[in-house]
């Protein structure tokens, strides 16, 4: 039994196994590529058609957590201060986290929040990046 591998965009989307010739691509980005003598070919990874060669694919960083997963990773005392500010900055940044369905670590915002939390004295520097680091391994 033959194995392909359906290859778009360089990357190995979809695997087909079966017998008699290639499957039939559903458009021309797509091709086939018979994978039969190579177990290290896997869906998910880059082809690089110049070298015939595949590689892992990159690794994305997660960047978005849920509201609470932010507030978890706060102290009581600075959830209070985000919440009964009365800073125009800080109740903006407050109205832009009600309204959001998540958050977005990578959002260039979300920078500008932390800065100015610093800025404003309502967490250091050295708080702001434990914050940032604990988000960022709570992201999905």
């Amino acid at each position: 039994m033959k194995r392909q591998l359906q290859i778009k965009n360089g990357i190995a989307q979809g695997e087909w196994n079966g017998s008699g010739g290639m499957p039939v691509p559903p458009d021309d980005t797509y091709t086939f590529l018979d994978v039969t003598d190579r177990p290290d070919a896997q869906v998910g990874m880059l082809y690089d058609a110049a070298t015939d060669t595949f590689l892992p694919a990159p690794v994305v960083p997660r960047t978005c957590v849920t509201k609470s997963q932010v507030i978890s990773v706060l102290t009581p005392a600075e959830g209070q201060i985000a919440t009964t500010s009365t800073d125009a900055d800080v109740v903006w940044g407050m109205a832009q986290f009600q309204l959001a369905d998540h958050v977005d670590l990578a959002d260039p915002q979300f920078a500008i929040l932390m800065t100015g939390l610093v800025s404003k004295g309502i967490v250091t520097a050295a708080r702001a990046t434990e914050i940032q680091a604990a988000l960022a391994a709570l992201a999905a």
